[in-house]
């Protein structure tokens, strides 16, 4: 059987958070396959400057069998809600990854919930993705 490629922070989505209120973003969207699973170890890559001060954003993911109507994952299991990755005045590079049971689907994509003060021009965000992926 032939290996599988590592793909590192691909299908990057960058962009910034002005005038987002108590509003999501939406990173982009990974094919994990149809008949057979295309894509393992998945996680987001995530790069947050949350310049103001007082804004929250959480990453939190989505799956659909369509590539249109996606539904979110609910958090895992021992951990039930999606915590902050940055609230305001600071620059992180997180890792995520995505909730058990989202290789039961088609697509995925990771959202970056944006919630306490509105963003400005300096709050910019990357969503990439790395995984490996199989040959068939």
């Amino acid at each position: 059987m032939p290996a599988s490629t590592l793909r590192f922070n691909a299908h990057i989505v960058t962009g910034t958070l002005n005038t987002v209120s108590n509003a999501s973003v939406t990173g982009g969207t990974l094919f994990l396959g149809g008949t057979f699973l295309k894509v393992e170890h998945l996680t987001a890559y995530l790069i947050v400057t949350a310049a103001t001060s007082s804004i929250t954003v959480t990453p939190y993911w989505q799956a659909s069998n369509d590539g249109t109507t996606f539904k979110t994952l609910q958090a895992q299991p021992h951990c039930p809600v999606n915590l902050p990755i940055a609230t305001g005045a600071e620059n992180v590079t997180e890792i995520v990854p995505p909730p058990k049971g989202i290789e039961g689907y088609k697509y995925a994509r990771c959202m970056l919930a944006v919630a306490g003060a509105t963003g400005a021009a300096a709050d910019l965000y990357s969503i990439g993705y790395s995984y490996r992926q199989n040959p068939c």
